[in-house]
């Protein structure tokens, strides 16, 4: 590590949290092409099953299968009647069920604590090994963000991976090859969100407190700007987004009131000059080397 500021390690944690959830957005609006407005909410459910399996008495393994399988179904779920919707209607229909999640969240006060959150939740035990400090969650976090990767990159060059890409370019084309296009999006679909239900397993019992605030909507649509950002379809553009646009509002606090506006005008300059978000520039840093694509 190059600091031991927690301020500045817990900054960085939260930033590979946000990393792993936009791998997982990525399977469905970067490789499918399908708008999901719902990854924040999967974030959240993850987050709250893990604290509440572990607060009621769950090993931290068993809470966090637990609650990726909880995830896994509400995909399941939800994904089987809506992804044969397409285009602003599918949008409409995450932003719906983001909406209903957090509508549960806030008013099952007994359970969820309502808009106080959950506080003192158990951490992370790993066969007996329980990490303090964030440096050692940060390794953890880092360890999870690499497997992350990898599992992408398989997917990406495997014929699973090709089937998907083919989905967003021209499904039609799609299903005349062979390719049973609901199945890759539904498939893609699942595999976003148990990355989102992962990193909330994270989040709960590193930081040990969340709100409904932490999966709003408006986490969502922070979500899809880091996305966009860091350049869709893009796995190191995934990871580049998250990093930019959790660290630079942090940068830019000295600024005051004003850090806000040379932050909406940073991410604008981004998306206009750089139509393929900051993968772009990695991809021409790679040309001017010699490298292929």
């Amino acid at each position: 590590m190059l600091t031991h500021d927690n301020y500045v390690i817990q900054l960085l944690n939260i930033a590979i949290l946000n990393a792993i959830v936009v791998l997982g957005l990525n399977y469905t609006t970067g490789w499918t092409g399908q708008i999901n407005f719902g990854q924040a909410a999967f974030y959240g459910l993850g987050a709250y099953s893990t604290a509440l399996a572990t607060k009621f008495g769950l090993p931290w393994i068993a809470a966090s299968f637990s609650a990726i399988l909880v995830v896994a179904l509400a995909s399941l779920v939800l994904g089987l009647p809506t992804l044969r919707l397409r285009t602003h209607y599918l949008a409409m229909t995450t932003i719906g069920f983001a909406e209903i999640v957090r509508l549960i969240i806030v008013h099952w006060e007994p359970v969820t604590g309502g808009t106080s959150g959950l506080r003192d939740i158990p951490g992370i035990d790993l066969l007996g090994w329980h990490p303090q400090g964030q440096i050692q969650h940060y390794y953890i976090m880092i360890a999870v963000l690499a497997l992350a990767v990898v599992v992408a990159a398989r997917i990406r060059h495997s014929t699973v991976g090709r089937a998907m890409i083919a989905t967003k370019d021209s499904e039609i084309a799609a299903e005349q090859s062979g390719v049973d296009t609901l199945r890759m999006k539904l498939l893609a679909f699942m595999i976003g969100a148990i990355y989102a239900g992962i990193a909330g397993c994270l989040y709960a019992s590193s930081i040990r407190f969340i709100s409904p605030d932490s999966f709003s909507g408006t986490q969502a649509v922070f979500l899809m700007t880091m996305l966009i950002v860091g350049g869709m379809g893009s796995i190191p553009g995934c990871v580049a987004g998250a990093l930019a646009l959790t660290i630079l509002p942090e940068a830019l606090r000295f600024l005051g009131q004003w850090y806000l506006v040379l932050y909406g005008l940073g991410v604008i300059g981004i998306i206009a000059l750089l139509p393929g978000g900051l993968a772009s520039v990695i991809s021409v840093r790679k040309l001017r080397w010699g490298h292929p694509q």
